[in-house]
């Protein structure tokens, strides 16, 4: 099994966001498969049942699982068989995207999430990954087009904003994102806030001044937002943290 790669946290929110309707993006796309029933006992009434899945999307949930259990090869597998009989179902090009991302075979998932979009003009969870893509391969410029592109958004907003500051922060515009920053602290107790604020301090090397950052983040925020906000700072290095000194290392 392949360790997870940092990227997966955003690659697991966006997945549930389109197929669980739990994350931040909750709008269906064009060709989206329904939210899975939860399981429940028998029912004794005359409801009528739901309607039988297709083998599309089960085959697309099946990826999915492959995909959060670390079988990269079996979840590609599977969605290739998907593509090869239908070749213009935009969500399996969305998960083929996502697991070559997950195998950091960046231009293929570049590609996946760019037919996604193809297919399906309004997917803003492949045009947010496409834009994620970008930054972990330091394409800055790049990135922040695309997440400016998502702040008008309203399921990507407030984190395309955080984003588009990350990219000015770490691509050499930090004129730009000090600016940014003073924004989001006029604005102060959303997540842009402290991930921002945290961020600004990884930059500047102020370690012990993020862990503070970190600190109340952990309280306020749940680890899907933690883990969506995040990433980017995981796949640049910056996390995790490194131990607190201990008592006696800092005596010596």
């Amino acid at each position: 099994m392949r360790p997870a790669s940092n990227l997966l946290y955003l690659v697991l929110f966006t997945l549930c966001a389109g197929f669980c309707s739990t994350g931040y993006a909750q709008q269906p796309t064009t060709n989206a498969p329904p939210a899975p029933a939860p399981a429940s006992a028998p029912s004794t009434n005359n409801t009528p049942s739901e309607p039988p899945v297709d083998s599309a999307t089960l085959a697309i949930r099946e990826t999915m699982q492959l995909l959060i259990q670390g079988h990269l090869d079996d979840a590609m597998t599977k969605v290739n068989s998907v593509i090869q009989a239908d070749p213009k179902n935009a969500n399996a090009y969305f998960m083929r995207g996502n697991v070559y991302a997950q195998k950091k075979l960046w231009d293929q998932a570049q590609k996946d999430y760019e037919t996604t979009i193809q297919l399906d003009s309004k997917n803003s969870l492949a045009k947010f990954n496409l834009a994620e893509v970008k930054f972990v391969e330091k394409k800055y410029d790049a990135a922040r087009t695309g997440f400016d592109a998502l702040k008008s958004d309203s399921d990507w907003g407030d984190v395309a904003v955080y984003k588009v500051f990350l990219c000015d922060l770490f691509g050499g515009h930090e004129d730009v994102a000090s600016k940014e920053l003073d924004a989001f602290n006029k604005v102060g107790t959303n997540a842009s806030y402290y991930f921002a604020n945290a961020a600004w301090d990884l930059f500047h090397k102020k370690t012990e001044d993020a862990r503070t950052w970190f600190r109340s983040i952990s309280n306020i925020y749940g680890p899907q937002k933690i883990d969506l906000y995040a990433a980017s700072l995981k796949e640049l290095g910056y996390l995790p943290l490194p131990p607190v000194p201990s008592a006696s290392t800092d005596a010596k």
